[in-house]
């Protein structure tokens, strides 16, 4: 009979495999990799072309956790090419709150205690997803209101109602980001009381057919991508807070100077010129200071930061010319190439007419100067 070899026992092993092994903790996303989380779930869902855009308004929107002037932002587009459902989403976050109709007695609120929009948005993240109601009311309480609204972005408002007692004064602050329409920037009275107090995003749509067929597939089931998309940018604004809370993104010395050149030479472009309904020059043009448009930029290049996009300056770059009014940016854009009037007509197809006019303003406002059938730039642009 065969010897049996006595079993070899390795009683270290054993107790080893019976000790569960520490697991290691999950891997936390970077900023960047969340960011990429919303445009995964945009990109599943809706037609998208303009993705430095999306990052943008994220931007903007995280933004809202540095310190800073109030900063509003306009997304100039068509209706319904896909800015508004991003807007629905940021409205779910816990610091953010809609306005879409505003009355000169809301903002100025009651004299006996009434609700007033201030005490309300005061602090938050403002969304207005379309501007029409305000567009499209009264001339007269129209003007009022973007006329309030201007003692609104400086932080307070006084209010008399016409007896001893009948004196409110209001202070408060809040981020507004908001939609509007190509309209906007033919709506002088607008532009003149309000456009210095904004950013503008120029959104850039997709493909109107490509557009409509996500639509008509999305219909039945846009209860739940809204909830998704929401889901994922409430995440990303979470995070952006903690980290704005732990760790305050910073700008160099050559940062700050970068924007405030670009400031400078954007507020210069997109300064009105005023005429009257002849076309005929009213007053000698007073050039928008850079000031706020500096703040706004700071605050912008920060929230960038903020959600993981070091290299921001393309960003900015964007926006700096999307500030300027289209028309006249495009002649901008066709004087860098160098080209002649008639080429300009030729190339964007405006009429010269179009093409002198603004011209015409550009020379007022010294940002070119004539040299022979050329006009020659005077400012460096973004």
């Amino acid at each position: 009979m065969e010897e049996q070899k006595p079993l070899d026992f390795n009683i270290p092993s054993l107790v080893e495999g019976l000790i569960p092994k520490p697991q290691a903790p999950p891997k936390v996303p970077s900023m960047l990799e969340t960011v990429g989380m919303v445009e995964s779930t945009l990109k599943a869902h809706f037609e998208i072309k303009d993705w430095e855009g999306i990052r943008i308004i994220l931007a903007i929107s995280a933004a809202h956790y540095i310190p800073g002037e109030p900063l509003w932002v306009r997304i100039v587009g068509g209706s319904r090419s896909g800015r508004t459902e991003l807007l629905r989403a940021l409205i779910k976050d816990e610091d953010s709150t809609e306005m879409e109709a505003l009355t000169p007695a809301s903002i100025r609120g009651g004299l006996r205690g009434g609700a007033k929009v201030l005490d309300r948005v005061n602090e938050k993240r403002v969304i207005t997803k379309d501007l029409v109601p305000l567009i499209t009311t009264r001339k007269d309480i129209r003007l009022e209101i973007f006329g309030l609204l201007r003692s609104v972005k400086d932080g307070s408002l006084s209010s008399d109602f016409g007896t001893a007692e009948g004196h409110i004064q209001q202070e408060g602050t809040f981020d507004w980001i908001l939609a509007v329409t190509p309209l906007i920037e033919s709506i002088r009275q607008v532009e003149s009381l309000l456009g210095e107090r904004f950013i503008d995003l120029q959104w850039i749509a997709g493909n109107r057919e490509e557009m409509a067929y996500r639509a008509a597939q999305n219909n039945p089931h846009l209860k739940s991508i809204r909830e998704e998309l929401s889901a994922s940018v409430c995440s990303l604004l979470s995070r952006a807070k903690k980290v704005a809370k732990d760790k305050m993104p910073t700008l160099n010395e050559d940062e700050i100077r970068l924007i405030a050149k670009w400031a400078d030479s954007t507020t210069l472009c997109r300064s009105p010129v005023d005429k009257d309904r002849f076309g005929h020059i009213q007053s000698m043009p007073k050039p928008e200071s850079p000031t706020s448009m500096a703040q706004d930029f700071q605050r912008i290049a920060l929230g960038l930061k903020l959600i993981g996009i070091e290299e921001w300056q393309p960003y900015l770059q964007r926006l700096a010319w999307d500030c300027i009014p289209s028309v006249r940016a495009t002649i901008l854009r066709s004087l860098i190439a160098s080209h002649t009037e008639k080429e300009i007509q030729s190339i964007t197809g405006l009429s010269q007419t179009t093409i002198n006019y603004h011209l015409n303003d550009l020379r007022l406002l010294k940002i070119i100067r004539k040299e022979g059938d050329k006009a020659v730039l005077q400012v460096k642009l973004p």
